[in-house]
């Protein structure tokens, strides 16, 4: 430990001579959790509430610069494929942070790290017998890849450990000057719980330093800021207190997210296993070097993602993994999406066959009803007389109930309930006849044209594929284009024209004629097996893009 202290050191408030003290004090406490204060900031109110774990209830945001907010997200240790567990985290990230940015339109700076450097990277490369730098690129490239194909926006910064050992050595070496940190005989680094009073509160726990299970430790609980080089062939970079090693988990994120946004941070997201201790250890470390009781003002947590019937989180180490590019060949990005959207993003969320059947309804479900609005305003339904007064009545109910979900801790599940009560409402409106006249009745298709493009918009700001032209892709094979680029709906359209015209030919006369009608049939239900669902009406019929179990979801469903 380094002998030298400043008489400036000495009178700051978290000075060794302080901090001598509360470790007297952490030591002959009990196993009692510190007691947590979470101060609100000062600056611009939201009228957004967000869950503390340590106070165990929701708090007000409050921006302290609503010009930019700042976002850090724990990322991948890039030692093997991402499976559905990570997924679930990154989507609902994703998910509120869309939220924020295209709902309440917050200017969010969002910033993420790569850990390429760590004991399970090293020891995996050994075993493959490959560079370990190499292996890691691999996996941050696949995982990359894997976060575009479910729809997860790119961080606006995003670097990697070993981009920035400058800033990590200069932050375990302000630990160090603080009497935080100690220098163990190996040229190892370890962060002094005892020396921080506030240690445990995300978590709420109470700690003992009495116990060691290290010997280079002082207390049981401490953890490691530097890792000195034990192996020849391990990665290493000199120390200024001595040899060479590498960085401990914890001090990677500290030192990076202190590095892009300093004293202050708004958010900070991670799955609710890093909640302790790995978020814990952060706020710990820099607390310590900016000065700060606080430095994290809003920490969010994803609840984890477990298979249904195993209480256990999906995890490389238990080997019960489904992996990003397994699920995609059974269900659509959006599906997943839609899953996610379905359970608080707090809340463990149990993956299953039903779970997944569940969002692809409800994503159908919004589908159709687009596909049945559109149909009606281009009167291929029965025009009916609407009740104005109260249509507009409903969709300020909407909008209000809408607002008030994602106000409410990002309710998501709440908010999708909302607009599915709002598309049955609309639905019944133009599918049924009314059975008494109304009072200055009225056609409002521009208001259900508005309700409409609402919940349109709501599945844009969570981030799905818009509505009127999701799954384009769905096509098994690319339409040839015939003297310049062919428009697929024109196609469609022209198909199902004829396809109209074969209908009415075929009810026209005095008797069916059943073998147009088995045609038409068969032409709709070839249509499906390439993903267009027929709907047909009075006056015409329409179409939605669906994939084929879509399809075959639906109708089992009516049966």
């Amino acid at each position: 430990m380094l002998s030298h202290y400043s008489k400036e050191m000495l009178l700051r408030p978290w000075s060794w001579m302080n901090l001598k003290s509360c470790r007297r004090k952490f030591s002959e406490s009990s196993t009692e959790p510190p007691p947590y204060h979470w101060h609100k900031p000062v600056g611009q109110h939201t009228g957004i509430t967000v869950y503390n774990n340590g106070m165990r209830r929701k708090v007000p945001l409050v921006l302290h610069n609503p010009n930019m907010v700042t976002w850090y997200t724990c990322g991948p240790t890039v030692y093997d494929s991402a499976h559905l567990g990570h997924a679930s985290t990154y989507v609902k990230v994703d998910i509120i942070q869309r939220i924020l940015r295209d709902y309440f339109k917050i200017n969010l700076v969002t910033a993420m790290n790569i850990t390429d450097v760590d004991d399970k990277i090293i020891r995996k490369a050994r075993e493959s017998g490959c560079d370990w730098l190499g292996m890691a690129r691999t996996y941050e490239a696949e995982f990359r890849q894997d976060m575009l194909r479910l729809n997860v926006q790119p961080p606006d910064i995003r670097t990697h450990v070993t981009s920035n050992m400058p800033a990590i050595l200069q932050f375990i070496e302000e630990l160090i000057n603080e009497s935080q940190a100690y220098v163990t005989e190996d040229n190892s680094v370890y962060f002094d719980v005892s020396m921080y009073p506030h240690y445990g509160k995300l978590q709420r726990l109470g700690m003992s330093s009495e116990e060691k299970s290290d010997l280079l430790k002082q207390n049981s609980a401490d953890f490691a800021l530097w890792k000195a080089k034990k192996e020849a062939d391990e990665p290493s970079w000199a120390a200024p207190w001595g040899g060479e090693g590498r960085p401990g988990w914890h001090i990677e994120c500290s030192a990076i997210a202190g590095l892009f946004f300093g004293s202050q941070l708004d958010f900070h997201a991670g799955g609710l296993d890093l909640r302790f201790p790995h978020h814990e250890n952060e706020e710990a470390q820099c607390c310590v070097r900016y000065q700060t009781d606080q430095w994290v003002n809003y920490w969010m947590h994803t609840g984890q993602l477990y298979i249904a019937g195993d209480e256990q989180k999906m995890s490389k180490s238990l080997g019960n993994t489904i992996s990003i590019a397994e699920m995609l060949q059974t269900y659509t990005a959006d599906e997943f999406r839609m899953a996610c959207l379905l359970s608080n993003y707090r809340n463990a969320m149990p993956y299953s066959e039903q779970l997944m059947l569940t969002a692809r309804q409800t994503l159908q479900r919004f589908k159709n009803f687009q596909a049945d609005l559109s149909a009606y305003t281009q009167f291929l339904k029965p025009v009916r007389k609407l009740d104005e007064g109260a249509l507009r009545a409903q969709i300020a109910h909407m909008a209000t109930e809408f607002d008030s979900s994602l106000r409410d801790d990002f309710d998501t599940a709440r908010g999708i309930s909302v607009l599915i009560d709002q598309m049955t409402s609309i639905s019944r409106c133009i599918n049924e006849q009314q059975a008494d006249a109304v009072e200055e009745p009225a056609y409002c298709l521009d208001l259900l044209t508005a309700a409409g493009n609402f919940i349109n918009r709501a599945m844009l700001t969570f981030g799905l594929t818009k509505l009127a032209e999701t799954e384009s892709l769905a096509l098994n094979t690319p339409l040839p284009a015939v003297g310049g680029a062919l428009d697929p709906a024109l196609l469609i359209a022209d198909v199902l024209a004829i396809r109209a015209k074969l209908r009415q030919e075929a009810i026209s006369g005095h008797q069916k004629n059943i073998q147009l009608l088995v045609a038409c049939d068969q032409l709709r239900t070839l249509l499906e097996q390439h993903g267009i669902q027929i709907r047909d009406h009075k006056q015409g019929s329409s179409w939605v893009y669906a994939t084929p179990a879509a399809v075959a979801s639906e109708s089992s469903s009516k049966q």
